[in-house]
């Protein structure tokens, strides 16, 4: 199942929030909607995933081109494993931002290897 639509959005909802963790970038959510048509039938997809490819505006636009904000259910440490990633991936982490630092970013990572995989699963075209 694809995941992709309100009701039932736990994939773009990873997306979505990977993006606004900074864990990836805008040109690899078009990176992303390119695999998701690649791999699925146009008829299962929901219409805004076409005009992912090309998208390069903000967070908000991003919002009202899906036509909502999509939601990943998760726990706070795994959360917190979602930035362990974006650490991984060369990212420092702001006080500002987080509670935590690059440590227990990494530390929750290791306790939670599911997110570590989703994010393969989900990216396969990004190294970690």
């Amino acid at each position: 199942m694809l995941k992709l639509v309100k009701g039932n959005e736990q994939t773009i909802g990873f997306v979505y929030y990977c993006l606004l963790c900074g864990v990836i970038n805008m040109d690899e959510v078009n990176r992303w909607a390119e695999k998701v048509i690649g791999e699925n039938e146009v008829s299962d997809l929901p219409d805004y995933i076409f005009d992912v490819i090309d998208f390069k505006g903000i967070i908000t636009e991003l919002e009202r081109l899906i036509g909502f904000i999509p939601y990943w259910k998760c726990t706070k440490a795994q959360i917190k494993a979602v930035y362990g990633i974006a650490v991984k991936r060369g990212e420092k982490l702001s006080q500002d931002d987080v509670p935590f630092n690059e440590e227990q970013a990494l530390e929750a990572l290791k306790k939670h290897p599911e997110i570590e995989k989703l994010f393969r699963e989900t990216f396969p075209f990004i190294d970690l």
